[in-house]
């Protein structure tokens, strides 16, 4: 069945706008006429075209597929958003009117809905506007004309029996027991484990729930019955009850199939109370499993209530376990139940399950070892499938009916929508939760196919798309900001479980993405087909249908975009074209007659590498646009201004403008013109265009100003901010342009109740009255809804008042930059949001002191999770509170560039980073504060990054850093050559520790490298280390096990690499500045190696990369026995006076890169070089003594010679030099 294609209340209201603006038409001027009767028709017929929307959109998770409800859909759609075409035109030019008679002083758009019709009618309607007013109305006349067969389809197809009746089917269909129907289950153990923990574990509470959540075919429920089935499981509670829930959520019939599951009895058509009344009886002195399978009720609080309302008098210890879609179902289970909210969130199979799961039903009643030519091709279709199980069963058997390869190579071409044949398929599955999304949300979820797969979507920017496209109408938003619906929207899909939240802590920010699972990306295009569609490379040989809405064509060329030029009805449009700049004339303007083209466009997002803005009216016609985003290599030059003023500013509805450029041009340009765009909410620039906007006032929806610069000139003083008040993020700059109070008072900062991030700045080379700073930023007091605080280059003593007395309660960041006056902190530690504190370049700060923590008496800085103290170079001391509690969700602290800090406090044990570097403490404070929380064992230390750098006085390290079960992973100490072993009797670092950089910290350095059980280490770097003669013997070594990289620098003791060779996983090596070990080399015998008393090194540096600054190296075991090395690099090879041949050759069957740096003493190059048969790469730096070339070896790409001799550029000239043969064909080649 067809989409609602267009939700009831979007067309309702352009239709209601559209008789409206006729009927006013026509009583101003009733002889111009000829749409009357239709009016009348249209505002007859409303009632009843709603009621068929109406249907449609409820019946969606039961519809079925009938054509001609499918074909007067598309009509009606296409019929409203002519009509919303037309008014949106009306519109544009009573914008333009208002914008033309506007005075210099901005006095708001006044509402059109206040304006008196009369009074535009002049002004606006021409003959075309006004035939394409009656077009619009006759269009939507014809199609609703034809609406009257469908009312008794409609009813047929979605009345309340049929409807109930489909709902029964699902149901049936949808239907679970609590027994396996796999005779064996594969992957899921580490799931399975931690949920059956989790239920066997006593707690605090009386009942309490766990919610597994995942999409439809990643295993919920058959984790859910091999829990059930599981023996601890079952020895633990009585009465454990299954019920299937489904759709239809319902206490009553919930509770009598919990009572049958829990008995033998049927409890037929007993009221609510009566079974309420058997289940008290039943649970009160047991304890209960509820296992509630397939809930999607994430929205009825009330039905839930009445379910829970026994359950909530079990046996302490009873459980609730719950499978969901939806991470909404499980905020809701314990917003009724009143308890703590624990869930799973259910990955993709590992990729050893999935395989296995593959290749039992893909060889199901075969043997795989008869099929191996299968074997490698399965396992890249099962890499297709997203590690979902049951796309991975229904596709192995879909291939197990036809073993052949060719089949098999066909299905791994294809696209998984395309192999679809099952009624029980994924997609079947998948579809029900789509259809469960309301029809706004289903908008937005079909809109996303435009976008590639595993493409991380931001939230700012996909809000800003679904607004631009018009997904996110006006007339459903009410007194709401579209944005914040937009975000809404995508929350409420992510809790659904159709994106997920992807968390990126940058240590200076996090930052979130969302991503869609492969499946749901293919689910996205199949319900999206016919209204939106994406391309990736050419559009030539693609079919697009006429009715496709949004479209996004990848790596297209100019000349190709003609193939959509007749898709009249496009509302998006991204576009990319990747070619030359060096365009054919014509071509660019075919490209612009078809932009042209697209009078509809809502949103154009063009990545380009040609001028377009030298094609200045190509947007003329746009004028409905509300998105524009342009990428361009850019010069602001004249025609770029051109560009502003035939076609940017005349975009009156643009609402969001994006200019990725890049170039270079001239900065002082003034953008007066942008302040046409009326209806602006977002400039993003790289160019800083916000700073050279006369008048930015002009803009009064404007919601970002990242770089506003105070001038004393009129149009840039901060008084332009007073009536900006939608403005979310605000950057002012420049604020010693500020000439007195009452100018600043003019910006009113403190009515700018949406204001979420303010950044207020001076600049840094000014000569500045102490006081002037200090009055002024007093007076730059925020509203108290403020969020994140940046202050820079203020120059004053005191901190202002407003950030003394605390009034900003709802501050999360607070970024204190470059203020080299500012003597003492405020008392911030009583801010009970603060998340995060940024403190750099605070000169004048020599203490932190118990102010600093404000005075709550409770717990200082009860929400901060990162603290970063930065280039304090006045800072002696750091005070902790007595007997109190400070810091107790601390994640992460950076202490940089404070070299007079004698010591730092006490730490909260859940640190997880932390980060020292030239500070002058002579001891490092022990982490084991714990601030409430009691149980030490549950809550152990967290402390997963450790960097200690540059600490010259620092003598001591807590112990608790080398104890064997830290959860320690990355741990660096370098430049701290005082550091001793006092009160360490032996380290054991953590057997998780992946990184380890050790670097001239004393009598540590050898007791770290020699430790034990670092069977998780990746990453080993020895630099500047002056105590470590030798590697670790290959008993050590031999368990580090995961060991891949290995940095050997300036460690001028070593003389031996002990017993590297146990290195199973190294894959990389570089060795630079090790003296000792470079004198033991050169008393090595030469090449050739004795072959009979060679080592086997077969794992070795297999297939590796090895880098040496000195050739003598190479004669050392083992790197002197090396055969497979893939990388080769000698730096500092001064002394080369030829390459070490044998060893090359040697590696010839693996070798593929080789560079020689400062090769100023190598004579030639070896005539062996053509025995090098998988050489590809040969790189050569400041080879002045090489003249010639000898044969080189065939499989060679890239060859390149610098600073090299004249003779060898004169044999290496093109067709006539004689080392040209040997040369010609190598595709990249440099020779200077």
């Amino acid at each position: 069945m067809a989409l609602p294609f267009i939700a009831e209340s979007a067309a309702s209201a352009i239709i209601k706008n559209l008789v409206s603006a006729c009927s006013s038409y026509l009583e101003v001027y009733p002889a111009a006429g000829g749409m009357q009767d239709e009016l009348e028709r249209l505002q007859h017929a409303l009632p009843q075209v709603q009621a068929v929307l109406t249907a449609v959109e409820e019946g969606a998770m039961v519809m079925a597929q009938n054509k001609a409800l499918d074909t007067w859909l598309w009509q009606l759609r296409d019929a409203v958003e002519c009509a919303e075409d037309v008014l949106d035109e009306l519109e544009y030019y009573e914008l333009e009117k208002t914008v033309q008679d506007r005075d210099d002083e901005v006095c708001g758009i006044l509402s059109k809905y206040r304006r008196k019709f009369d009074s535009f009618v002049n002004r606006i309607f021409s003959d075309d506007t006004l035939k394409r007013l009656r077009e619009a109305v006759k269009g939507l006349d014809r199609v609703v004309d034809g609406m009257g067969p469908l009312l008794q389809l409609v009813t047929g197809l979605y009345g309340p029996g049929v409807k109930r009746r489909k709902i029964e089917e699902v149901r049936n269909a949808r239907e679970t027991s609590s027994l396996l129907t796999e005779s064996e289950v594969l992957g899921r153990d580490e799931e399975r484990h931690l949920i059956v923990e989790w239920l066997i574990k006593p707690r605090d509470t009386d009942v309490s729930a766990f919610t597994i959540v995942g999409m439809g075919g990643f295993g919920k429920t058959t984790i859910a019955q091999l829990v059930y089935s599981d023996d601890r499981v079952r020895e633990y509670f009585d009465p454990i009850m299954w019920v299937c829930v489904s759709q239809d959520f319902d206490a009553t019939v919930i509770t009598r199939k919990m009572l049958e599951g829990a008995s033998s009895e049927s409890f037929g058509d007993k009221s609510l109370n009566a079974l309420h009344y058997i289940l008290k009886q039943k649970i009160l002195s047991n304890r209960f499993l509820l296992m509630l399978d397939d809930v999607w009720n994430d929205d009825n609080a009330i039905e839930w209530e009445k379910l829970v309302a026994p359950l909530k008098l079990g046996q302490r210890g009873s459980k609730i376990l719950l499978t969901t879609r939806m991470g909404s179902v499980a905020d809701m289970v314990a917003k009724v139940m009143q308890c703590k909210k624990e869930s799973l969130n259910l990955n993709v199979l590992k990729e050893s399950d999935c395989m296995s799961l593959f290749n039992k039903h893909a060889f199901l009643g075969v043997n795989s070892d008869d099929y191996k030519n299968l074997q490698l091709i399965g396992k890249q279709i099962a890499k297709k499938l997203g590690g979902c199980p049951l796309a991975i069963k229904v596709m192995g058997g879909l291939l197990n009916s036809c073993m052949d390869y060719g089949y098999w190579k066909r299905i791994l071409k294809e696209d998984i929508v395309e192999l679809q044949h099952r009624k029980d398929d994924i997609m079947t599955i998948l579809r029900l939760s789509y259809d469960h999304l309301s029809t706004n949300l289903q908008l937005c979820f079909r809109y996303c196919s435009i976008f590639p797969q595993d493409y991380m979507l931001k939230k700012k920017e996909l809000v800003y798309m679904w607004m631009g496209s018009g997904l996110i109408p006006q007339s459903i938003c009410g007194k709401r900001r579209p944005e914040d619906i937009g975000e809404e929207y995508l929350d409420l899909l992510t809790r659904k479980s159709f994106f997920t939240c992807k968390t990126n802590d940058y240590g200076f920010e996090i930052s979130k993405s969302y991503v869609m699972h492969d499946l749901l990306h293919d689910l996205a295009q199949s319900v999206s087909l016919g209204e939106c569609i994406r391309i990736g490379g050419d559009i030539v040989g693609n079919t697009i249908p006429r009715t496709v809405r949004h479209l996004s064509v990848e790596n297209t060329n100019l000349l190709s975009i003609r193939e959509i030029s007749n898709l009249k009805n496009l509302r998006t449009l991204v576009v990319s074209v990747e070619e030359n700049h060096e365009h054919n004339t014509d071509h660019l303007l075919v490209f612009s007659e078809v932009i042209k083209g697209f009078k509809n466009l809502r949103l154009l997002s063009m990545h380009v590498t040609f001028d377009f803005h030298k094609m200045p009216y190509a947007l003329n016609s746009l004028i409905h646009l509300r998105y524009l985003s342009l990428s361009e290599r850019l010069v602001i030059d004249e025609s770029f201004m051109g560009f502003i003023r035939s076609s940017l500013c005349r975009l009156y509805h643009l609402q969001f403008l994006k200019l990725l450029t890049f170039g270079i041009g001239t900065y002082n340009i003034e953008y007066d013109g942008l302040t046409n765009l009326v209806n602006l909410r977002s400039l993003d620039d790289r160019h800083g265009m916000i700073k050279n906007i006369r008048y930015i006032s002009k803009l009064p929806f404007i919601h970002k100003l990242k770089n506003f610069v105070v001038r004393e000139e009129s149009g840039y003083k901060i008084g332009e901010l007073m009536n900006l008040r939608d403005l979310r993020h605000l950057c002012v700059r420049e604020l010693e342009n500020v000439r007195s109070s009452e100018e600043v008072m003019e910006a009113k900062l403190n009515e700018k109740e949406y204001l979420k991030s303010l950044s207020l700045g001076w600049s840094r080379d000014r000569s500045s009255c102490v006081e002037t700073d200090e009055q002024l930023l007093d007076n730059l007091c925020p509203h108290i809804n403020l969020k994140r605080l940046h202050i820079q280059n203020y120059k004053g003593v005191k901190s202002p008042c407003w950030m003394t007395d605390l009034s900003l309660i709802n501050l999360t960041s607070i970024e204190l930059i470059d203020c080299e006056g500012w003597e003492h902190l405020p008392p911030l530690g009583d801010l009970p949001l603060l998340n995060r504190l940024y403190l750099c370049k605070l000169h004048a700060v020599k203490h932190i002191c118990c102010s600093f923590y404000g005075s709550s008496g409770v717990c200082a800085f009860p929400s901060l999770k990162q603290l970063f103290l930065l280039y304090m170079p006045n800072l002696e001391e750091w005070i902790g509170v007595d007997d109190g509690c400070m810091f107790p969700l601390l994640h992460s602290l950076e202490i940089i560039g404070c070299p007079n800090l004698r010591g730092i406090p006490t730490l909260p044990r859940n640190l997880r980073r932390m980060k020292i570097s030239d500070v002058g403490l002579t001891a490092l404070s022990t982490i084991n504060q714990d601030c409430g929380n009691n149980n030490q064992q549950e809550h152990f230390k967290a402390l997963a990054t450790l960097t200690i750098k540059q600490c010259e006085k620092l003598e001591y390290l807590p112990t608790e850093f080398f104890w064997k079960f830290n959860p320690l992973k990355f741990l660096c100490i370098e430049k701290c050559p005082k550091l001793t072993k006092r009160g360490i009797s032996d380290i054991q670092l953590p057997s998780i520790l992946s990184q380890l950089t050790i670097g001239s910290c004393g009598d540590l350095e050898v007791p770290l490298l020699w430790s034990a059980d670092l069977a998780s280490l990746t990453c080993l770097d020895l630099l500047d280390c002056a105590r470590i003669a030798s590697l670790p013997p290959a008993q050590v070594c031999a368990g580090w096990t995961m060991l891949s990289s290995l940095e050997i620098k300036n460690c001028k003791e070593l003389s031996s690499f002990g017993g590297i060779q146990a290195l199973v996983s190294l894959r990389s090596l570089e060795i630079e500045g090790c003296d000792k070990l470079i004198e033991v080399s050169l008393r090595q015998p030469p090449f050739p190696n004795n072959v009979s008393q060679k080592n086997a090194l077969d794992c070795f540096l297999k297939l590796g990369r090895l880098s040496i600054d000195h050739h003598a190296l190479l004669l050392m075991e083992p790197l002197r026995s090396l055969s497979s090395i893939s990388r080769m690099t000698l730096l500092g090879a001064s002394q080369l006076t030829s390459l070490p041949e044998e060893w090359l050759v040697q590696n010839h069957s693996a070798l593929y890169f080789l560079s020689i740096k400062n090769a100023c003493s190598l004579q030639s190059l070896p005539q062996s070089m053509t025995k090098l048969c998988f050489l590809m790469r040969l790189l050569v730096y400041n080879a002045n003594l090489i003249q010639s070339l000898p044969d080189l070896p065939a499989s060679l790409r890239t060859l390149c010679i610098t600073g090299c001799h004249p003779v060898l550029k004169e044999r290496c000239q093109e067709n006539i030099g004689l080392d040209w043969p040997k040369i010609a064909d190598i595709p990249d080649l440099t020779i200077f």
